[in-house]
């Protein structure tokens, strides 16, 4: 009857190991050279590998891009990469890097404290006026509209976040606000329409990446009281004006220049690119706008306004 097969291959290989040290052995000294240039190979070949992984680990993507944000079910965007579609922007109209001595030169890293920034009037060439800044509130009022026609719950201190959105060419000084999905998987809108909504799937505003923001033109309450909202006046914005980004957390101005400006119905295919990711440090305000339709009590389309990261600014003092 023929043996195990497993204690026959573990024999062999026991053989082979002996086998193979009594050469070296024997090898040692006969040829001591052999052996001492194979230890500096063999020490060679770990030192190389060991950099080509530290190498890789260093390359990564960088801190604080769309990719690494959570999502509310706790994965990260990379570990569902191929539902996350990244375009460059390559269509708008001042996307395109500059020469050295521009304003798009600008490259400040927001974590490093210690920078010499500009301040806000030197940086736009003026003194924002407050007294226009009329849309738009801290979110005080908390919750006042019904949660129907994409809107989610955004009030409280669970949605709050440290930024606050300033547009002075629509007169806009708000809160943003954390927004989730709607039951049917959309981007959802705040319950308060005084208020931006940040979508908490979107880039981080300041980071690179595409952060999502969306408020209400107009708004019938829960009592019926029917009122304008935070972006009454957005479709008085135009390319070149300047959005303002203001993080308390870090008492810094991110800078935006209107790049483009769209009006999109937003079942179309166009919608897709506004949506997306980008590899640029991008902010895009959505609000409705066209014909309003009673039976859905909805709006036509959307105004899509894109703007660029320019750069970031101190308080004036």
């Amino acid at each position: 009857m023929p043996g195990n097969p497993v204690r026959l291959s573990l024999n062999s290989v026991s053989a082979w190991c002996d086998d193979f040290l009594w050469h070296m052995s024997d090898l040692r000294y006969r040829q001591p050279w052999v052996v001492a240039s194979l230890v500096v190979l063999l020490l060679s070949l770990v030192l190389v590998v060991s950099i080509l992984v530290l190498s890789l680990e260093s390359s990564g993507p960088p801190q604080g891009t769309a990719s690494e944000w959570p999502s509310r079910d706790g994965t990260s965007e990379d570990d569902s990469s191929q539902s996350v579609r990244y375009v460059a922007y390559s269509g708008l109209a001042n996307s395109q890097p500059k020469q050295d001595g521009s304003s798009y030169a600008i490259r400040v890293q927001p974590s490093a404290r210690d920078l010499v920034l500009p301040s806000l009037s030197e940086l736009l060439g003026e003194r924002l006026d407050e007294s226009k800044l009329v849309y738009g509130s801290d979110g005080s009022e908390g919750s006042i509209l019904p949660l129907d026609n994409g809107v989610v719950p955004s009030s409280g201190p669970r949605f709050d976040t440290s930024w606050e959105l300033i547009l002075p060419s629509a007169g806009i000084r708000a809160a943003v606000v954390e927004v989730g999905l709607t039951p049917d998987g959309a981007m959802g809108s705040p319950d308060n329409p005084f208020v931006v909504g940040w979508f908490d799937r979107s880039a981080v505003p300041g980071q690179l990446g595409n952060a999502l923001l969306g408020g209400h033109r107009d708004y019938q309450d829960r009592e019926g009281n029917v009122d304008v909202g935070v972006c009454w006046k957005l479709d008085e914005t135009r390319v070149d004006d300047q959005l303002l980004m203001f993080d308390q957390s870090t008492n810094r101005y991110y800078v935006y220049d209107i790049v483009e400006i769209a009006n999109i119905r937003p079942e179309s295919k166009e919608a897709v690119k506004y949506l997306s990711q980008t590899r640029e440090s991008v902010v895009t305000l959505i609000t409705c706008s066209g014909d309003f339709d009673d039976e859905t009590h909805s709006y036509a389309e959307r105004i899509v306004v894109v703007a660029l990261l320019k750069a970031v600014a101190a308080p004036d003092a």
